[in-house]
């Protein structure tokens, strides 16, 4: 199979699963517990995904690479305006809903043989779902 065709299967297959906020938040909070208890290396985060889904494989599967394209552009700097602080990762409540929420339902895309999002178009939906939350604060 083509390496084109296996993309584009993978992309249909992760965007064809519905992913919550509440599921990313769930598997966010049980990593971040995880890590307070000593469990910390590199594969803390995806070990605590497929412990709670591991009646959903799709789901997991899902759920990490999209928390894995929202770190990417963490790390990439791509989300500066929502992360106050250099390097803090100190998120306003409403900047952390609102990055999650996005990461939960937009899709993924392929750029440069990566699983990522598609930077402006998130950056765009974010902001959808930080403006009605803005407003009510």
């Amino acid at each position: 199979m083509e390496s084109n065709a296996m993309d584009s299967n993978l992309l249909s297959d992760l965007n064809a699963v519905r992913v919550k906020e509440e599921d990313l938040s769930k598997v966010l909070a049980a990593a971040r517990k995880a890590q307070q208890e000593g469990e910390t290396n590199d594969w803390t985060g995806i070990l605590t995904t497929i412990r709670l889904f591991d009646n959903s494989p799709q789901q997991a599967k899902a759920i990490i690479f999209r928390l894995q394209a929202l770190e990417t552009m963490i790390a990439n700097d791509e989300l500066g305006d929502w992360i106050l602080g250099y390097g803090t990762r100190i998120m306003p409540t409403i900047a952390l809903k609102a990055m999650v929420s996005a990461a939960a339902d937009h899709p993924l895309s392929i750029i440069n043989g990566n699983v990522l999002f598609e930077k402006e178009s998130f950056l765009r939906r974010i902001l959808e779902f930080a403006e009605p939350q803005g407003k009510n604060a």
